[in-house]
């Protein structure tokens, strides 16, 4: 839907959702999950707004007994709450396509049976429905208007402590530093995670100091649930970002030509979390190809620049072994 609003010309906006509620633990679970999700939306909501967005799109779940949260109740904006729906033969289809595990199926059965129950929003069938028909059947729904946008309001500079990952594409920052975020849970340490490109979907851009500002945002709702502790993914860590925070820790991930090649390919077959924007999950060999020459232009530029930060050369590593020295500098 992002993408089709982007083609009609209007300044749009997309998050999922649970990008906004990547925090534990605790309290990170359950309906607690829910309203630290929905606090950060209404944040970033805000910001979209002043900079000129006509539309957020948002993808994701909302609590199966309660519906939208109440804090959404008497806000001046319109919300469209949309319940896509298909049969369970579909739905189990769906699930098992996209890797997940088919010992998790009557937990998805039973959330779909709370929203079939509670029957809240506008209910869409998408039986037997491509993605591309299910988008152009909510098309209609949407505002496809253009305009001037304008810059974000600046930010008072956090506190930390906070961890940026750095690197280029396909590196394998995000696979290390999930890792890293679950080691922290399991043992008890209040952390947050931000994937920096996730928060940067808008049109008109990229703008990195609409991204800079969402950050600020999702990391005072953090703070506020809780969080001690940031760990941020991002391909670059621009000044713009730098200057949310009062201080920050840099950690780039380096790898060989070859490595990077290889990378490239495994993330096109399906090794690595499958995430909005993702240019490489099933990319013929051609992109894959212009994709990997890209990723070693960034590593060779990256090296050059230089600036206050660990590097870690992960050349020839597997996942596991780049995540234990992640692991390692993030502790220091």
């Amino acid at each position: 839907m992002y993408r089709r609003l982007v083609e009609a010309g209007g300044n749009v906006a997309y998050v999922d959702i649970d990008q906004l509620g990547l925090i534990g633990p605790p309290p990170g679970g359950g309906e607690a999950s829910h309203a630290i999700k929905a606090a950060n939306l209404l944040r970033v909501l805000e910001i979209l707004r002043h900079w000129g967005a006509g539309q957020l799109v948002v993808s994701g779940v909302v609590d199966p007994e309660n519906g939208v949260e109440r804090d959404f109740e008497g806000r001046d904006f319109e919300l469209t709450l949309v319940r896509l729906t298909c049969d369970r033969d579909e739905l189990r289809s769906r699930f098992l396509g996209r890797g997940s595990p088919e010992s998790l199926l009557p937990d998805l059965f039973a959330i779909a049976d709370a929203y079939d129950r509670m029957g809240f929003g506008e209910a869409m069938d998408t039986t037997g429905q491509s993605p591309e028909e299910t988008v152009e059947a909510l098309f209609s729904r949407c505002v496809a208007a253009g305009g001037p946008v304008r810059p974000p309001d600046p930010v008072a500079p956090l506190p930390g402590p906070v961890t940026v990952v750095t690197g280029p594409t396909a590196v394998g920052k995000s696979t290390a530093a999930w890792s890293v975020l679950r080691e922290l849970w399991q043992e008890e340490t209040p952390v947050a995670y931000v994937d920096l490109a996730q928060l940067g979907f808008v049109c008109p851009g990229p703008d990195p100091a609409v991204q800079a500002a969402n950050l600020a945002a999702v990391w005072s709702g953090y703070r506020e649930a809780g969080a001690r502790q940031l760990l941020v993914v991002a391909r670059e860590f621009l000044p713009e970002h730098r200057q949310v925070f009062k201080e920050v820790a840099v950690v780039h991930l380096d790898a060989d030509d070859p490595t990077l090649t290889e990378r490239v390919r495994r993330r096109a077959e399906g090794g690595s979390a499958l995430l909005a924007g993702d240019e490489l999950r099933g990319a013929p060999p051609g992109v894959r190809d212009r994709v990997a020459a890209r990723a070693i232009t960034e590593a060779a530029r990256m090296r050059a620049s230089g600036g206050d930060r660990v590097v870690l050369d992960t050349s020839g590593q597997e996942p596991a072994e780049t995540a234990a020295a992640l692991l390692d500098a993030v502790r220091q």
